[in-house]
Order: structure tokens, then sequence, then C-alpha cells
């Protein structure tokens, strides 16, 4: 198969907004296809490769074309670009929970070209799995299940599914597999994971919940070495990096403070340039952070406006960009697309805000 270029867009946008996103589409050298229902999508994809979707963010359909995209295994690693009508934390949280990877403003014409530009153009193939990188996925939700699988088979995973706890128990024991992921807050899930985590510490197990069950959580596997607790409504990629760390041990970190997942919107523009670009962080350290985005900046310095861990005060600080990773499945990758920031510079106020929140959430982690 060939390179690919041609976007898909899907929804019922205003004569302005299809304009608008015909004309970043051309100017990311891409022909421009536009259907407004997810059935139209659908039938579209049936006979065409695209290079990207771009999915309507407003009117209740992005969750359901995500899904019915994601679970066509030949269109799993097609990006997604949500459109929303405000781009703010809540839609960056809605768009990665459903499997899309990026969001920009509905009429953010720059913005999505930015990202279309930035996407290979080769053909989406995932990284080839290795038998000693299984991951079992634990939910009874089909929707999850696709969420899941997708984010750990482009990290290289093998996957399989288990519909209930018996089944769980019995892959876990007879495959042993690297990873486990169960996304459930139902009865017995305190004693699948304390029965069966001691038993084989090379199998790590995470355990995906509602806010509200995660201090409880937390105390059932304080003691397991091989084990971890995460919030079922942050992104699925947050999975990928506690599987990593868990699978670090105890080893050493080489930075002088350890890396935190947290998630936040960060408005960010190179050094000295007007017009700021948005993403979502990934993680922290107390001298930078990792920032999720399709459109990394091209230039080193930035200037970036967030709000650190544990406080609603937005701060501006400077940062040096250290490296950039983009689309595309990677069986080493420990980072979603983006960039990695180490912290340079802010007035004394907003560093120090930075460094109190930063200590502040590691102390409550554990650190």
């Amino acid at each position: 198969m060939g390179t690919m270029r041609a976007t898909l867009a899907v929804g019922r946008f205003s004569g302005a907004t299809a304009t608008g996103l015909e004309a970043a589409s051309r100017a990311a050298g891409l022909e421009f296809n536009h259907v407004e229902s997810v059935s139209e999508a659908l039938s579209w994809l049936e006979v065409n490769e695209p290079h990207s979707l771009l999915l309507d963010g407003g009117n209740g359909g992005l969750e359901r074309g995500c899904l019915e995209v994601r679970a066509q295994v030949r269109h799993a690693l097609v990006p997604i670009v949500a459109l929303a009508p405000v781009v703010n934390e809540l839609a960056f949280a809605e768009v990665f929970s459903c499997g899309a990877d990026d969001v920009v403003a509905l009429r953010g014409q720059e913005a999505l070209t930015a990202r279309l530009r930035r996407l290979p153009v080769a053909p989406w193939e995932r990284p080839p799995t290795s038998t000693d990188k299984v991951a079992l996925i634990s939910a009874s939700d089909r929707d999850r299940r696709i969420v899941l699988g997708r984010m750990l088979g482009n990290a290289g995973y093998s996957i399989h599914f288990a519909v209930d706890f018996a089944e769980t128990e019995r892959f876990a024991r007879e495959v042993r597999p690297r990873l486990v992921v169960i996304d459930t807050q139902a009865e017995g899930v305190q004693e699948l994971i304390t029965g069966n985590a001691p038993r084989n510490l090379g199998t790590l197990w995470i355990l995906s919940t509602a806010p509200r069950h995660m201090r409880a959580c937390h105390a059932w596997i304080k003691d397991l070495p091989n084990a971890a607790v995460t919030d079922s409504f942050a992104p699925p990629e947050n999975i990928v990096f506690l599987a990593n760390e868990l699978g670090r041990g105890k080893a050493g970190d080489q930075r002088s403070s350890r890396r935190l997942l947290y998630g936040t919107m960060v408005a960010f523009r190179c050094a000295g340039r007007d017009q700021d670009d948005f993403g979502f962080s990934y993680n922290v350290s107390g001298g930078g952070l990792y920032v999720r985005s399709l459109a990394p900046p091209v230039e080193d310095v930035v200037w970036l406006e967030l709000r650190p861990p544990r406080t609603d005060r937005l701060v501006r600080l400077e940062g040096r960009v250290c490296w950039r990773r983009g689309y595309g499945a990677n069986a080493m990758a420990t980072v979603p697309p983006g960039f990695g920031v180490e912290l340079s510079d802010g007035s004394k106020a907003d560093r120090d805000a930075w460094a109190t929140g930063y200590y502040s959430l590691s102390e409550s982690v554990g650190g």
C-alpha cells in the first residue's frame, strides 16, 4: 500500500467551518472529504485508506465515531483529531477517553494544519508484538476494551481480553502475561488482585477504577510491588506509564525528581511569538514536564502557561524543548506524541508555585 493523502471530516458543519477545514487540509497537502454522519464515514472507510480523521466534538458523535473506527483493526491507528467548539480541559478529557489523539478549535485552521502537516504519510502499522509482552485486558464493557486494546497494541503488546474474573484468573495463571489491566470496580476485584499478584511478581497488575474507589484500592495494593491503581476517567495512556514504572521496579531514576502523572491543559508558544497552541500535560517532574500534542513546537525555547499540581493558580514559565515524539505506533515509546520540556525561567513566584505544587503531589503519592 502506498502513501495516504486523504483526510475525512465527519460532522454537520456550517459552510464557513467546512470551508476552513478544507483550507486547512489542503494547506497540509491533503485531499479533503466530508460526510455528515458516522454511518457515512464507515461506508467511506470501507473503500478508502485515510491519512487522518476529523471528528466533530460538539454534537455528541465524537465518542461513537472514535469507537466505531477503532473497532476496525485496519483503521485502529488512523490519527483522529477532534474539533471542539471550545478547547479546554473537559474537551481534552473527552477526546483522550474515547481514543482520539488531539483536539483543536472548530475554527482553529492554523492549529489543524500544523497537526496534519506533522503526521507521517506512510500507512499506519502497529509495531511487531513479542511473546514476552502479552497484555490481558479484563473489562466487561466493549467500548473500554476497544480503547485499551488500541492503546496497548500501539505500545507493542500482544492483546488478549477477558470479560469476567474467572477468565482473568485462569489466563493469568496459565499464560502469566506481562501485564493485566482490570477495568472495573466490581465486587471481587480485591481478592483477585491480592490473591494472584504475590504469586508471580513477573506479572504487572493495574486496576483502573472510578476516583471514589481509588483510596480503598490503594490500600489493598500498598504492599504489592507489582500492582498499581489508576483513575478510569484519566487518559488510557496513563496505563503505559504505570506499567513502565512498575517494570522498572526499584531501579534508580537519573532525574533529581521522579516523574509523576499529572494532566492539565497547557498553553504553549515558541518564545517571542504571539499566538498560543494548546496541549495537555502527561507527566511532570520538579524541573520539567511532558506535553501531549500532535504539533510540538518547532523551536527549542517555549513559553508555557498552566496550573501546577494542587492549585488553581496559573503560572507562566519558560522552558527548553529537550525532545519531541511524533505520531505513530512504537513498541519502545513510553509517552504519547508530544514534547518534553526542561523548565528554565519564569518569575520567582511562578517557579516557586510550580515547585510547591509538584512536591505536594509527590508527597501525596508517596514520593
